[in-house]
């Protein structure tokens, strides 16, 4: 992993609009929501966005891509040290996986949750090329990444559960001013591992969401 240098890019405009597939090894809910500590202390998680429609700048469309990042921090997620993993496409061309990788570090800013994540986010993997199939299908959604150096993620999302009766919870977390989305349905995790050289880690039973976001520069 390399430390994050600053930024001197030129800002082009930009905007996604997206599924955003969240999922941690905090309880249902996820305090780091709130600010609050992680309730194992620590925060490992991954988020995966699946690009409904998008443009950069005025020629580049972006339309149908994926993307996703892995992370783990060893306290609070605000107070830094974080390290990152990114993953974009195969399917970009050179120049759709260029501005994809500079948004998704958060070298092109814009009020997208990937500038905030850069400035708590110490060390990270350069974006890598992998293949990413995404089924959208609420907070039952499921997510697969491969690349050609072996590194395996996997996420399932199924719906929150009594654990008294076993009846299926309906919740969502609304925050007017969330930095990653304003309205998240909650769910659990089915399944989340992540097996790659820098990050290793499995839960089950933790938070997931889900949430169709829209994202653009600044």
């Amino acid at each position: 992993m390399t430390e994050r240098p600053a930024s001197s890019k030129t800002k082009v405009g930009w905007r996604i609009h997206a599924y955003y597939l969240d999922a941690c090894n905090c309880d249902w809910g996820c305090p780091c929501q709130f600010n609050a500590k992680p309730t194992q202390g620590y925060c490992n998680g991954l988020s995966r966005i699946h690009i409904i429609d998008g443009t950069y700048g005025n020629d580049i469309k972006l339309d149908g891509l994926d993307m996703a990042f892995i992370v783990s921090w060893p306290g609070p997620i605000h107070e830094g040290n974080g390290k990152a993993c990114y993953y974009i496409d195969e399917r970009c061309n050179d120049k759709q996986f260029e501005v994809l990788s500079d948004i998704i570090t958060g070298r092109d800013g814009g009020n997208a949750p990937f500038s905030i994540y850069a400035s708590i986010i110490e060390e990270y993997d350069e974006p890598k090329r992998a293949r990413i199939k995404f089924q959208p299908r609420d907070i039952r959604s499921a997510m697969t990444i491969r690349s050609s150096d072996d590194d395996t993620i996997d996420t399932m999302l199924e719906p929150i559960r009594n654990p008294v009766t076993g009846k299926i919870h309906r919740a969502i977390i609304e925050l007017p001013e969330g930095f990653e989305a304003t309205r998240m349905d909650q769910a659990s995790t089915k399944t989340l591992s992540v097996n790659t050289n820098s990050l290793k880690f499995r839960y089950d039973g933790t938070y997931g969401s889900f949430s169709e976001i829209v994202w653009k520069s600044s």
